[in-house]
């Protein structure tokens, strides 16, 4: 009987004729470093709700969900139909427009610390402007991020934001490294120490449910603590909802949990599924963008903010679509089921094979550590419990390879994890639940575990 990756090779042969060719275009012949796969990606042509289908027609479950941006599910009425209905009026009218002051009122509506908003394109420009104004507005030079956090690919956040950890990363300066100051993970009395000894310090800068979405959980208390902390020594509190925002509650994280920051970034579903991003947060702060407010102030701090496509009007049209759904509050409970569904089906075919794996999670989102090595049944395992570096970037790559692999030739593009949309049902459910033991299955046959 032919191995996994042979099925895999023989099955997808037309997506690996086009990766050949992205080979001799793109470096690893992708786009984005998380669809690098071996020993080849995926093509796909068409999407609609919660499937995805490949340029050879085959059928997907998708557990991707646009990178996190689409809570509703590919292709949703009220977005398609408002995206269209801008596309004929324009899609860049270099000009101030109604739909980003619409946008940026619901965005105020829904968001606790947005007292101020400004657009960007992306999740990784917000989280450079939020550094750049916290620098402005406290004089200092320096932020403190956590190990295993992710905020983009700038110089200032990418440090330690993927294992291994404390390598520094290429073409980043010295002097510029020197800058950022890494903590880890859910260590308050680490926090205070940097507070204590290094009075240059601007910002504090995190994702509130944890490292990668979760990857390296966070408890509430942690996030009540970097509050008080913050507040003592005057540092700004950025809460990164990238991924968070408008996914964990109407409100974000920080809605959910009661703990409100000074500055927020969001991007991925704040534009509905097309690219944008936002900063938002405390008036005094985002103020330090305004030509009107720094010219008359005594000292001026004007940060300069330019950007061809902020607030685009095919963006904002796909957003306002988006979250007036989201406002409605009635999103959250479906996505938050489906996942926990998956998550407990998960853990009960890893009991069941007696694998030291483990599905974990809250919210809508399923993280799968595989191969801990650990004698600890999957139903119990505690992700507070685990060292951050065991939970981000400890899995064993040939594990991960022909797991990633199975589940595709069994009709699921599961990335190693899952976002749930509105779109996925429970047959869906069901149906990867399947899939996943039947993958488990043939990895036994091939010898790998």
């Amino acid at each position: 009987m032919s191995t996994i990756l042979e099925r895999y090779k023989a099955a997808f042969q037309k997506h690996e004729e086009l990766a050949k060719h992205a080979g001799q275009i793109f470096p690893d012949g992708v786009t984005h470093d998380g669809r690098h796969a071996d020993p080849f990606p995926i093509y796909i042509d068409r999407t609609k709700g919660s499937k995805k289908w490949g340029v050879d027609n085959r059928e997907f479950i998708d557990y991707w969900a646009g990178h996190g941006s689409l809570l509703l599910g590919h292709g949703h009425p009220a977005i398609v139909e408002a995206v269209r209905n801008q596309m004929e009026r324009g899609t860049h009218y270099g000009a101030c427009h109604p739909l980003e002051l619409e946008w940026a009122c619901i965005v105020t509506d829904l968001i606790p610390s947005a007292e101020r908003v400004r657009f960007v394109n992306s999740g990784t420009e917000a989280t450079m402007m939020a550094l750049r104004l916290s620098r402005t507005y406290t004089g200092k030079n320096k932020l403190l991020k956590f190990a295993g956090h992710f905020h983009g690919w700038h110089d200032f956040v990418v440090q330690d934001a993927q294992p291994p950890f404390g390598k520094p990363v290429p073409g980043i300066p010295g002097e510029v490294l020197n800058t950022t100051v890494i903590c880890p993970p859910n260590d308050i009395g680490a926090v205070e120490r940097c507070l204590q000894t290094d009075s240059d310090i601007a910002c504090i800068i995190l994702e509130p449910t944890g490292g990668s979405w979760g990857t390296i959980p966070t408890k509430v208390e942690f996030l009540r603590q970097l509050r008080e902390v913050t507040h003592h020594y005057g540092v700004v509190l950025i809460f990164d909802e990238v991924v968070t925002g408008f996914r964990v509650s109407p409100g974000g994280a920080q809605g959910h949990y009661g703990v409100t920051p000074d500055l927020t970034s969001l991007a991925k579903i704040l534009a509905g599924g097309l690219p944008g991003g936002a900063l938002v947060g405390k008036k005094e702060i985002l103020n330090l963008i305004s030509i009107k407010e720094q010219a008359d102030s005594e000292e001026y701090k004007k940060m300069p903010h330019p950007g061809t496509f902020n607030a685009n009007p095919l963006s904002a049209s796909a957003a306002i679509a988006m979250l007036k759904i989201v406002k409605t509050g009635e999103p959250h409970p479906h996505v938050n089921r489906t996942a926990a569904v998956l998550r407990d089906g998960f853990n009960e075919v890893i009991d069941r094979h007696e694998l030291d794996w483990a599905a974990y999670g809250e919210f809508s989102c399923l993280k799968l550590l595989v191969g801990h090595g650990e004698k600890v049944p999957a139903r119990d395992f505690n992700p507070h419990e685990w060292d951050y570096r065991r939970l981000k970037g400890g899995a064993k790559p040939e594990l991960s390879i022909n797991l990633r692999c199975g589940m595709l030739l069994n009709g699921i593009d599961f990335p190693g994890g899952a976002m749930t949309t509105t779109a996925h049902t429970d047959e869906d459910i069901q149906q990867t639940i399947v899939a996943f033991e039947q993958t488990i299955e043939w990895m036994k046959e091939d010898g790998l575990m």
